[in-house]
């Protein structure tokens, strides 16, 4: 046997061997494993497949397009906990392919809870991990100097690996929805029990807004009604700390964040709320502000909008999604019915007052 031919039955018996060893670490991914375990094990190996100094997995969250930390293969796990990766606009997670040249990276930066990381004196490489087209994650690789994979193996090995595990990512992704889905309807199905149990107006608009900071995991919630003249909203219903005497709190439309939403019929999703200065502009007290994301919703009733609810300050200092955008907006209908049977009661009552009154005058 000459030598060109050993060397090519030594290559295929590495790419068995390395084939055997994806194929192991897929049956223990998909065994009883919690998915932080799952993340480290995808690290540890990608670690030694693409030789770098640490191996971080960052999982794209659906409803808010961030990367967030999953797991690492070393001791970053305490720095990166709670964080998400800022890939500074670049085209990393657009481009095809597994290619793993590391370089300085300056614009690359990871968000903690305690601040922020850059990479500006290192060498990164970031691999994404797709299905059908979808990014749903990211293995960020560090490196102590400047490397190029130059190994063709290596290479489809790792093009291996990254395609079977973006089907286990797809198929956690579709979990995740249809959790969300789920507590979607549960949070209906909650608010509907409200109604058909609790007569008094007054509680029953407290009980929903209780049910939304829950869900939605806010520190406030504020439901304006606008006024009879139909130029300002006052706040009736509120959940959470304020600074100020909501009581006192009058927004003219057209004015503010809620003031805009009044004017129409849409809500109002801002993800970040220094890019909308305009809109924050009469709102008393900005530093109440502790994220930059909030959601208004307004109420419609019969084409015309009575009021207006909003939320901010997520807890998990994460913006607002889409998916929240929806949740909010069929409850806003539920609260629009409740006002409006509401005010069509309080006329009948002042009809049949004024009723009692003619008729005891003409008596």
């Amino acid at each position: 046997m000459d030598s060109a031919m050993k060397k090519e039955n030594e290559i295929l018996k590495q790419q068995l061997k390395s084939f055997q060893e994806i194929h192991n670490i897929l049956m223990q991914l998909r065994g009883d494993m919690t998915e932080k375990q799952k993340g480290e094990l995808i690290c540890h190996y990608f670690k030694s497949l693409s030789m770098s100094r640490e191996t971080t997995l960052f999982i794209k969250n659906l409803k808010t397009d961030r990367l967030m930390y999953r797991a690492s293969s070393g001791k970053e796990s305490s720095r990166y906990s709670g964080s998400f990766l800022d890939t500074g606009g670049l085209d990393l997670l657009k481009t095809e392919g597994t290619e793993l040249t590391a370089a300085p990276s300056p614009a690359i930066t990871v968000h903690t809870r305690k601040g922020q990381y850059d990479f500006h004196d290192k060498f990164v490489a970031a691999v994404p991990v797709r299905a059908i087209g979808k990014v749903y994650g990211v293995i960020f690789c560090e490196y102590d100097k400047s490397f190029s994979l130059d190994d063709r193996m290596k290479e489809e090995v790792i093009a291996v690996f990254l395609d079977q595990i973006s089907l286990l990512f797809e198929c956690n992704a579709e979990t995740e929805q249809l959790k969300d889905k789920a507590k979607s309807l549960e949070l209906l199905y909650e608010i509907g029990s409200k109604l058909s149990s609790i007569r008094n107006e007054d509680k029953l608009l407290e009980a929903i807004l209780n049910l939304i900071q829950q869900n939605l995991q806010v520190d406030r919630c504020s439901l304006m009604i606008i006024d009879e003249d139909k130029k300002s909203l006052q706040i009736k219903k509120a959940i959470g700390k304020y600074d100020i005497d909501i009581s006192k709190v009058k927004v003219p439309i057209g004015e503010g964040i809620a003031g805009h939403v009044a004017m129409g019929t849409r809500p109002l999703l801002i993800k970040d709320l220094s890019s909308e200065r305009h809109l924050i502009s009469h709102v008393p007290k900005k530093h109440n502000f502790r994220t930059n994301s909030l959601l208004s919703v307004p109420l419609v009733s019969q084409g015309d909008v009575i009021g207006v609810i909003n939320v901010n300050n997520r807890k998990d200092g994460m913006p607002f999604s889409e998916s929240d955008m929806d949740l909010l907006s069929k409850i806003a209908s539920e609260i629009a019915s409740i006002l409006q049977r509401s005010y069509i009661a309080l006329q009948l009552k002042k009809t049949r007052e004024l009723d009692s009154d003619i008729k005891k005058f003409m008596a």
